[in-house]
């Protein structure tokens, strides 16, 4: 739901609202509750089928006393506080737009003159190595907004890169929310884990609708993991050799781990972990 044009977007997924539907489903009765709840708690696998992607997405929710576990301590990121972790697995993630993983056909594409790599899981993205911008990978979201043309150059890449995928016509009829593009860039030598500092693969600076992210979208960080594993691409060139389990993306908050897990060179599931928790509930007169 647009905030500022009041549009329905029919067009891609959120990983941080899907969170919040599992949580939701737990607590309106709408799936079956473990028999071991009580004081102790369980875990309820709500199975959500996003039918903007046609995709399906099993979530795994902490549960006490019948409802969705509200206080826990996972922290997020850019997210103030800690809650129950909420595990989201995007099952089959890959083509959830365009029907494959690479809709072009291929890991590397010219736009603008500018290498990028089109990947559509969980939903379409563009990546963009940020040296290829003449811009520092570890550019601040404010930085980025006043950049006298990085946006501009961005969107122009995002709208053409839209037609190549085979998402639009023409770019005037890109949506709005999809595909989203991002900046890449490898992680400083110290966080690499040979140093001291904690282990990163990829520092990733995301635009949403047209604005610099303070954080990362969820579905950025599964294609960010799905494109690594892709041979040759902007992402996988920028990542090098990955030192441990799952993928850790850098990004303006903190970081965010993704595990993308391939069998027999197919995207099976990528796997995050948010937090969710009701905050109010009545009734709105329109």
């Amino acid at each position: 739901m647009g905030i500022r044009d009041g549009v329905v977007d029919y067009a891609g997924s959120c990983g941080n609202m899907t969170a919040g539907v599992a949580a939701f489903a737990v607590d309106e009765g709408m799936v079956a509750l473990p028999l071991t709840d009580g004081e102790g708690g369980g875990e309820a696998v709500v199975r959500i089928h996003n039918t903007n992607t046609g995709k399906l997405v099993e979530a795994t929710v902490p549960v006490i006393a019948g409802e969705a576990a509200a206080m826990g301590d996972f922290a997020i990121s850019g997210v103030p506080g800690t809650g129950a972790c909420i595990k989201l697995a995007f099952l089959d993630p890959a083509g959830s737009k365009t029907g494959t993983l690479l809709p072009t056909g291929r890991a590397v594409d010219v736009i603008d003159g500018v290498e990028v790599t089109c990947i559509d899981a969980s939903n379409p993205c563009v990546f963009v190595a940020a040296e290829s911008m003449g811009v520092p990978g570890t550019i601040s979201p404010k930085e980025m907004g006043r950049h006298p043309d990085l946006l501009k150059r961005l969107e122009a890449i995002r709208c053409q890169a839209a037609v190549r995928m085979g998402m639009c016509g023409t770019v005037g009829e890109t949506p709005a929310g999809v595909p989203k593009i991002s900046l890449v860039s490898p992680p400083p030598p110290a966080a690499t884990g040979d140093g001291e500092g904690e282990r990163v693969d990829i520092v990733v600076r995301a635009v949403s609708t047209g604005d610099p992210h303070g954080a990362v979208p969820i579905s950025v960080g599964v294609s960010v993991a799905a494109a690594g594993g892709v041979e040759g691409s902007v992402v996988a060139r920028v990542m090098g050799e990955r030192r441990g389990e799952g993928v850790v993306v850098a990004h303006p908050s903190g970081g965010m781990v993704v595990d993308a897990r391939f069998e027999g060179g197919r995207l099976e599931r990528a796997v995050v972990f948010r937090t969710a928790r009701r905050i109010m509930s009545g009734w709105v007169y329109v």
